[in-house]
This record gives C-alpha cells, structure tokens and sequence, in this order.
C-alpha cells in the first residue's frame, strides 16, 4: 500500500495486516493518525514535520530520501520503490485532492501499473478506482454506480454482467462517455475487456 499526502482519504483505516506500507512524504501524517507503522518512507520529505519523522525513526523505518529538484514526483518514487520489492498489486491512498495536477497524474501511475502487468487501485473518501484488463467480479449492492472509462485510446470486448445497461462485447473509445453512470442490478458485478486498459469507477455513494 502507498500512502500520499492528498487530502481525499477514506474515512477510515485502511487494511494493511497484509501489506508492504510505503509513505510518499507527507503521507506520513496520514499513517501516524490511523496509526499505521510504514516500511518505508520515499521522498524528498518537504511536507512532513520533523516530529513524524521521529516517530518513524523511533520505529526504525527506512527512508528513501531524494532532492526537492527532481524528475518524479514522491509518489511515481513509491510506486518505484514498491516494484522493487516484487509487489503483485498496489492499493494507492492519499493520492486523490486539492493538486489536480498530481491527481491526473496518480491516474497515469495506474495506467503504469497495468501496463506492467501489476493490478492497481486507488482509494478516496467518495470513490473506488479500478484497473482492468482482463476480468473482475465486484460485491457492491445493487443500485451503485458504475462507471467505465477507457485509460488506453480504444478498450474492445467490454463485457458486464449484472449492470442496468449491459454491454456484450462493446468498444470503448477514448473521447466517448458510454461507460459513465451505469447501475448494479444485483449484488455482484462482472466486468470483462479483451484488449486494452479500463479504469472502473465505483462511488460510495
């Protein structure tokens, strides 16, 4: 799990029991206030205060310090860092806020990801994102919204199971909102794509 300093955080805790925690920099106060202990801290620590530092450091936590002047942002270093060590799957929190710029960009990171064979996902107080490019089966309740954006140019062979507008076999494009606002009809979902990378987007709410 990847830790960032957007302010658009779930309301509580996430699970890490089974998780290598990395803090992009001031995901560190994220971490400290659910009392979540990092593995490691990536960044160039401008937005963390000194006493969270001591915290982690208290602990014994690795930092992975790099200069203000760079050509990634903290979060691309965790998800760097992350690889690193072999992960299957990234769960991203505090990346979603205030600096649209960085928001887009965390989008770019999972389009990253899923190019390189790694599932992904981010997580805010309103919203869950998804990558896919092959299957997924979802629990959500019935009458959420779902909606399916295409991250690639084109998404062919989008197939969904259990939504009020199904779609056998569809094409995606990017430019096009076919996918937005559909609606669970039963408690659990499937969604397929043959080729291409799709981002699934499911509200709270």
């Amino acid at each position: 799990m990847i830790i960032g300093a957007g302010e658009d955080i779930p309301d509580k805790a996430p699970e890490v029991s089974q998780s290598i925690v990395i803090c992009a920099d001031g995901g560190l106060q994220h971490a400290q206030r659910w009392g979540i202990m990092p593995h490691l801290v990536v960044g160039d620590l401008d937005s963390s205060t000194g006493d969270v530092e001591a915290w982690c450091r208290e602990h014994s936590v690795e930092f992975l310090r790099f200069p203000v002047e760079k050509d990634k942002t903290d979060g691309e270093l965790a998800i760097d860092a992350a690889l690193a060590r072999g992960v299957t799957h990234i769960t991203m929190v505090g990346v979603w806020g205030n600096r649209l710029d960085h928001s887009l960009a965390n989008l770019d990171l999972l389009y990253r990801l899923a190019q390189e064979g790694i599932t992904g996902e981010i997580l805010t107080g309103n919203a869950r994102l998804m990558t896919l490019t092959g299957k997924l089966a979802l629990t959500s309740g019935v009458g959420k919204t779902v909606s399916l954006i295409p991250l690639s140019e084109r998404c062919d062979g989008v197939t969904t199971k259990g939504l009020y507008y199904p779609l056998c076999n569809a094409s995606l494009h990017k430019g096009s909102t076919l996918g937005i606002s559909n609606k669970t009809v039963s408690e659990s979902i499937e969604i397929a794509c043959s080729t291409g990378i799709l981002l699934v987007v499911v509200p709270k709410k």
